[in-house]
């Protein structure tokens, strides 16, 4: 089924039958041709008369899109092929089982043709060559063809001895480019001056830079570490001495209330001798307090005494850490004042040196106070993380000298290690120059011993192809011609000769008519047909043959006609388009082609076996 395909509007073609001659008739510009070319453009996308890079001429005139579906009965199953097109260069395919057409295989012009491919066995270039004749002239096909190689078998060959010979053309010019190769390399040694010695001189440099910010950094951290707890235990020491004169009082408080308590106890347990007045006082107190509140307030008086007692023991303590870490802080500072920065002694490359870091200078009176304030805690915690701060810049200063100097090498190491690997690489190269002439000599030699058993054993299937050639056509030809011809010869290069019974000897084209001509290349044609059957098909396949009988009497007609259902058993739907045929024979479907209709209509898709 075809829609605005060429000169049909609508096309469609149903129930055709799988074995036998389907006949199209018609006269000139009716649409015979179209009707080829509709199966060809739905099969490979692309038609023998319009080029692949302007398949938008298939498009009928004044319409915007064409589209065309065939049926295939291959020995696989049965498969739908649709395919579309439009003016905007839109090219859609599609390759379904019948059965499920909502089920692609493949979708899209290229998994189309590789599915096509891998069911029929041929492609678009074998297929003109062998089952679709189109409008043309009949002549010799081309013997170095890929559709030729593939039915001949030689197809692999063909490609290995391509390949050969690029192989051999490349090595031709690695061959000749060797010696000028090696003398350039050694150059570029020269060149290159390398010195093995050199690597070991920077990277020990590398390494006493690296122990040097090492040491630089434990000093830092070491810094960093005495000062966060001093400026924490700094930042306590208020509270701490609150804390301490409050737990002073109550040890104050706790001590009169027990002295109190105990005087009172005593009070109640001393006998009084003769005094009124102690009398008075006992029987007060008898009064006023129990003797066991008064046991009870000299308990707890007791325990509140000695817990505040243990409390500022344990705020001395405190101070006494403040003490150590305020001496050691000291300690670093007076380490770092007398710190000098040099760059290793060791250090054997030469630097682009700069000024070392400066940091603020003191007199020793300003240090000797400084080492007294910090033990004592008579300092803030903002005046300690200025002075801490100051040294930290100071030797982040160095840290970022010292690591510009270890870049600096380390730039220069990589520098020094991709020399060596430059040179090795370069003596490596030389080393196999020899060695790789050889080996490139040696694959020549093997290259062109397969070369030449691969164009003996090419010969040899071209040899056997066109004697099978020669055999089909032989039997085909004289069905053609009524036993006149009965012989065909057919060299390497596909050139044909005939056998004369007259002459008694083989003739060249040139020396019989046209119609015999074309009865030759027909013979010629149907033969490669059917090696390419029995090579890559295997099954049941269709020809279309369109004007074939140009230049054909009608006795020769009848004969062609009468012999095509003979010639193979595989060849069993044959399509032929004549403006006319002899109206003796029958035929298992004619269809006929009007000028003026551009419809054509039946059932069903158009239907290939």
């Amino acid at each position: 089924m075809a829609e605005n395909l060429l000169k049909y509007r609508k096309l469609k073609l149903t129930n055709l039958p799988a074995e036998g001659i389907i006949a199209i008739s018609g006269c000139n510009e009716s649409g015979k041709s179209s009707i080829g070319e509709a199966i060809c453009f739905a099969l490979f996308g692309r038609t023998f008369a319009v080029p692949a890079e302007e398949t938008q001429k298939l498009i009928r005139w004044g319409e915007s899109y064409c589209s065309v579906a065939v049926k295939l009965n291959l020995k696989s199953g049965k498969y739908v092929l649709t395919r579309s097109l439009d003016r905007d260069h839109n090219h859609t395919a599609k390759l379904a089982k019948t059965d499920s057409p909502n089920d692609p295989i493949a979708r899209g012009n290229t998994a189309v043709a590789t599915a096509m491919h891998d069911l029929t066995g041929y492609n678009f270039e074998s297929f003109v060559e062998s089952f679709y004749l189109a409008q043309r002239e009949i002549t010799t096909p081309n013997p170095h063809s890929q559709a030729i190689y593939t039915m001949a078998g030689i197809e692999p060959l063909a490609i290995c001895l391509r390949e050969f010979q690029q192989d051999q053309d490349r090595e031709q010019v690695t061959t000749k480019n060797l010696e000028q190769r090696k003398a350039e390399l050694e150059k570029q040694i020269d060149d290159l001056g390398f010195d093995s010695r050199q690597i070991y001189i920077l990277e020990t440099d590398q390494a006493d830079l690296v122990s040097r910010e090492q040491d630089i950094k434990n000093l830092q951290r070491k810094l960093s570490e005495v000062a966060t707890d001093y400026q924490q235990q700094k930042t306590a020491q208020k509270h701490n001495l609150t804390i301490k004169k409050l737990l002073s009082r109550i040890r104050t408080l706790a001590f009169l209330v027990a002295t109190i308590s105990v005087g009172s106890w005593g009070l109640l347990n001393i006998e009084p001798q003769n005094s009124t007045l102690l009398t008075f006082i006992s029987t007060l107190l008898s009064n006023l307090l129990p003797t066991s509140w008064l046991i009870y307030g000299i308990l707890a008086s007791i325990c509140i005494f000695f817990i505040t007692w243990l409390g500022i023991a344990i705020l001395n303590r405190r101070e006494l850490i403040l003490f150590d870490l305020g001496q050691n802080l000291a300690d670093i500072i007076t380490n770092l004042d007398s710190l000098e920065f040099s760059l290793p002694k060791n250090l054997r490359v030469t630097l682009n040196s700069e000024t070392a870091p400066k940091r603020s200078n003191k007199n020793n009176s300003e240090r000797n106070q400084l080492h007294q304030q910090l033990p004592e805690g008579q300092l803030g915690v903002d005046e300690i993380k200025h002075i801490t701060d100051k040294y930290h810049t100071w030797l982040e200063q160095i840290l970022a000298r010292l690591r510009k100097y270890h870049d600096d090498l380390r730039r220069q190491t990589v520098s020094e290690q991709e020399r060596h690997q430059v040179y090795n690489r370069l003596t490596s190269m030389v080393a196999n120059l020899t060695s790789e002439k050889a080996a490139a000599n040696h694959r020549e030699q093997l290259r062109q011993e397969a070369s030449k058993l691969l164009q003996g054993a090419t010969r040899h299937v071209l040899h056997q192809f066109n004697r099978h050639l020669r055999g089909l056509a032989s039997r085909t030809l004289p069905l053609f011609t009524e036993n006149r011809y009965q012989h065909i010869q057919i060299d390497n290069d596909l050139a044909v000769r005939v056998f004369s019974n007259e002459k008694r000897d083989f003739m060249d084209l040139g020396e019989v008519s046209s119609g015999t001509q074309r009865q030759m290349m027909l013979a010629l044609r149907l033969s490669l047909s059917q090696q390419l059957v029995d090579r890559v098909v295997r099954g049941k396949q269709f020809i279309f043959l369109d004007e074939p009988f140009a230049f054909f009497d009608e006795i020769r007609t009848r004969n062609t006609i009468i012999a095509l259902p003979k010639l193979s058993g595989e060849i069993s739907q044959i399509w032929i388009v004549a403006q006319k045929f002899p109206e003796d024979i029958e035929f298992v479907r004619k269809i006929e082609c009007r000028r003026e209709i551009d419809e054509h209509l039946n059932d069903n898709a158009l239907q290939i076996e």
